[in-house]
């Protein structure tokens, strides 16, 4: 099987989270996307988080309609500071004949380098991303050959990302300012009920 990895805080996932879910799913022809919430990224604090349960539940709700996508916790059994060296570790053992795809962003492709034991990842993945805007095609395309030195695959895609963030939505909703536009609806009404990123 062809099987897609896309990792994130989702802190609150968003309609560009689906988009590029459902983009990388037709792309790469996969046969499943897993969606995997962080625990504790390692760059960022416990604090910055909503709760492991608010956020899975968003992303249950989020991709609920979508058959091929499958929301996992494994990240979060396992507690911790959250690494994707061990995520793949693992997820290599569950899928140990597939071909497994790691979806990341632009900014965090061009830092790859900087990722714990990132050599080791990129021999068990097929590392993918999207260009953001058409003029950074090649600067990702020159990383990648530094990156990669020719001894493994990756994914630039053709498709150009839709750019939003969640710092910026959790921002508004601390403002009261209307986010329903940047969110699925039932996400959108979840955090409204729950009253997340008010405070």
């Amino acid at each position: 099987m062809r099987i897609g990895i896309f990792g994130g805080a989702f802190n609150p996932v968003h309609k560009g989270h689906i988009n590029l879910a459902k983009s990388y799913l037709e792309s790469l022809s996969l046969d499943k996307l897993l969606i995997i919430p962080t625990a504790v990224p390692p760059h960022k604090t416990a604090a910055e988080l909503a709760d492991e349960a608010d956020r899975m539940n968003m992303l249950l709700l989020a991709f609920e309609d979508m058959d091929k996508v499958e929301v996992s916790d494994i990240e979060f059994q396992r507690k911790g500071k959250s690494y994707t060296f061990d995520t793949i570790t693992q997820l290599r053992k569950n899928y140990e004949n597939d071909e497994l795809f790691l979806i990341i962003g632009e900014d965090q492709f061009l830092s790859f380098d900087k990722w714990y034991k990132y050599e080791e990842i990129l021999s068990q993945v097929v590392l993918c991303t999207a260009a953001r805007e058409e003029n950074k095609r090649d600067k990702i395309s020159a990383f990648a050959e530094f990156l990669l030195k020719g001894k493994s695959n990756y994914f630039l895609a053709d498709f150009a990302p839709v750019v939003v963030s969640s710092s910026e939505i959790r921002a508004k909703l601390k403002c009261g300012k209307d986010v329903s536009n940047l969110l699925p609806e039932k996400v959108y009404h979840y955090i409204r009920n729950k009253e997340l990123y008010v405070v």
